[in-house]
């Protein structure tokens, strides 16, 4: 009766040693966990820059009507051109 109350205590103890190694060598170390929060709070600071939504639709609305006047004075200036052509033309050939 002694020997296997003995052989089953050596199981036991077994067992639990494996289960204790197993255990240990899938969790994350100290070491792993700072660098893990290290990097969580450097990628939060860096988040923290990026626009919102909000002022990315802004800046797209902001573009859009600077194109809009960029194309009205380009409109304008476009006959302007032509008459400093003519005139140029004018001076080139007749003095």
């Amino acid at each position: 009766m002694t020997y296997s109350f003995e052989a089953v205590r050596w199981l036991m103890l077994t067992a639990i040693g494996i289960y204790a190694w197993f255990v240990g060598r899938q969790s994350a170390s100290g070491a792993e966990l700072l660098e893990l929060r290290t990097r969580i709070t450097t990628l939060e600071a860096q988040m923290a820059q990026v626009p919102s939504q909000q002022q990315l639709h802004e800046l797209v609305a902001t573009v859009e009507r600077m194109r809009g006047s960029i194309e009205a004075v380009g409109a304008r200036i476009e006959p302007l051109a032509h008459s400093v052509n003519r005139v140029e033309d004018y001076l080139l050939h007749k003095k």
